[in-house]
């Protein structure tokens, strides 16, 4: 029987809670202690940070209650590259599956819309004549929903790709959650996994996504014409898979774009992190450094395509349990357009499903520099990150086992401070979206907190 709960969360920054942060520099061999609520009490919980030797310093942080979205999600509700959560008016759009009652090897597609007020609201996925979509059988890491508003607040989401043709959904009016039918406008066919979707400044819509299990293509929806467009197939190797990951926007209009490689088929292990940036306004693609880039660009491309090469004692051929390369994140310096990347790798093979370290690195304007290691894993850190910043502060976000929902923070003076954000909470994927300069909106999933088949969804605001 799929269990309900009672949503006691807060509102928008009620019940606000002021963190004391512990500070210390890295590596850290545990997970960060947490104090954990019996049952699955949805009360407030304060973030607590963990307990570290040495010299410690104090760090203030605003961060709400953690609110439980009043919807189960279903199991299925999990993937590292899906973008589940947009904020557009001062609103938080989530994306997710839901449980189908009947049958607990299938899901729905819902869309819940919290307000700056808390009050929630729930649509789902239609049919082109406003039937009901699905139900969809169940496939994790794969079949997330991902969404995205363009600057008029028509919503587009696409849903259950995993080698299949267009599952396009938009809205048939601004913010309007209730009337979400699949749509035909996407141009093309194919067989498409992974769609990453980013809303520009000026208010267009841009898809990242793979294609016959294979390519990375971008597409493009302008907003004052209301049409999509395929821009370009931009990465394809011989003998290698793209896996999308992230999309940001600099302040000139680039798109900076980043993604893994996988080993001649689709795998769970990925390795060679790579960057690069396009200009919608030339319609140019280019290096980290500037330089022109020949698309589709592959393997054999000029190496400064890599923010991550492979390591010593990694291998591109190797089993899906050994040394690589798995999730990436992009913020940039607002200051400089300059990114930060933070990403998970596992350093040893045959270590767990688990056993990535959460790393971040960046870019000075000449070369990748300050690659630091956030996080030592103990095979507990699940697939899933999120990076913001502004231009004094880099907030990384991940979970871990047993620890949930995780926050790392480091100025240019100071070392990483990590703390727990939501204390007793079994999240296990993160998303995170800016809703301006100092403040992020969470989306954190916990597939299973409820039965085997059922999970949760968590929102959290975050002020510094």
């Amino acid at each position: 029987m799929k269990i309900r709960h009672v949503l006691i969360g807060a509102t928008l920054l009620a019940g606000t809670a002021l963190a004391a942060t512990l500070t210390t520099s890295p590596p850290r061999s545990a997970a960060p202690a947490i104090a954990v609520v019996p049952g699955n009490s949805d009360a407030a919980q304060a973030p607590t940070a963990a307990p570290m030797a040495g010299n410690a310093s104090f760090t203030p942080m605003l961060a709400s209650a953690v609110e439980r979205m009043p919807r189960d999600a279903d199991s299925s509700n999990q993937a590292a590259w899906w973008i589940p959560l947009a904020v557009y008016g001062g609103a938080s759009y989530f994306a997710f599956d839901a449980p189908d009652t009947t049958t607990p090897t299938q899901h729905y597609v819902k869309i819940g819309k919290r307000d700056a007020a808390g009050n929630w609201t729930f649509g789902i996925l239609k049919n082109a004549d406003g039937t009901t979509w699905g139900p969809i059988a169940d496939d994790p890491g794969h079949d997330a929903p991902t969404i995205a508003i363009d600057g008029d607040g028509y919503i587009h989401v696409w849903a259950d790709m995993h080698n299949n043709d267009w599952r396009y959904f938009r809205s048939a009016a601004p913010g309007d959650i209730s009337d979400m039918r699949q749509s035909t406008d996407m141009p093309g066919n194919g067989s498409f996994t992974y769609p990453v979707a980013k809303t520009a400044p000026n208010g267009d819509v841009w898809l990242f996504i793979r294609n016959n299990a294979k390519v990375g293509e971008l597409y493009h929806w302008t907003n004052s014409t209301n049409i999509w467009v395929k821009t370009a197939v931009f990465a394809s190797s011989t003998g290698a898979v793209v896996y999308p990951d992230d999309m940001v926007f600099e302040s000139s209009g680039a798109i900076d774009i980043a993604w893994e490689w996988a080993y001649n088929m689709p795998r769970a292990l990925r390795h060679y992190g790579s960057f690069l940036r396009y200009k919608p306004s030339t319609n140019s693609w280019s290096y980290i450094d500037g330089t022109t880039a020949t698309i589709p660009v592959s393997l054999t491309s000029d190496p400064k395509l890599f923010f991550l090469p492979l390591q010593t004692g990694e291998v591109f051929t190797a089993p899906d349990t050994a040394q690589g390369l798995q999730s990436i994140k992009i913020a940039l310096d607002p200051s400089s357009d300059r990114p930060t990347i933070a990403y998970r790798y596992r350093p040893t093979d045959n270590s767990g499903d688990y056993n990535f370290d959460v790393w971040r690195v960046r870019w000075n304007g000449s070369a990748w520099i300050d690659r630091e290691k956030i996080y030592t894993a103990s095979n507990d850190v699940p697939a899933g990150l999120g990076l913001t910043r502004s231009a004094t502060l880099v907030r990384l976000y991940f979970a871990t086992l047993g620890g949930g929902m995780q926050r790392a923070t480091k100025t240019g003076t100071t070392p990483w401070t990590i703390t727990a954000l939501a204390p007793g909470k079994a999240i296990q994927r993160v998303n995170v979206t800016p809703l301006n300069a100092t403040t992020d909106i969470i989306y954190g999933g916990a597939p299973t907190d409820v039965d085997a088949n059922t999970g949760s969804v968590y929102w959290q605001s975050v002020a510094d």
